[in-house]
């Protein structure tokens, strides 16, 4: 993938905590899940990464929304519009 064809994924992930222990990541990951399931946010995702220093570090954001592209038709573009009320060519202009 190149660069013109990158697709915008989504909200940025937002830094929440840094843990020695990724058991004690994944502990505050099912927090979060329980507070935003009592809260009713299920449109959320989080996720832990790991540190070039050793630590594990939690993430959240919101889920990002999955639109369709719409396809296109002809009938939309500027050239295949015809105007009735003033004609391309003026027949009394060439006389």
């Amino acid at each position: 993938m190149t660069d013109t064809e990158k697709i915008k994924e989504g909200p940025k992930w937002t830094n929440d905590r840094f843990f020695s222990l990724h058991l004690e990541a994944l502990e505050r990951v099912e927090k979060l899940k329980l507070e935003w399931s009592n809260k009713k946010q299920a449109n959320m995702q989080a996720k832990v990464r790991r540190k070039a220093d050793g630590r594990f570090q939690v993430k959240y954001r919101k889920e990002p929304v999955l639109n369709e592209k719409e396809t296109k038709d002809g009938n939309r573009n500027r050239k295949n519009k015809r105007t009735t009320s003033s004609p391309k060519f003026n027949a009394v202009a060439g006389i």
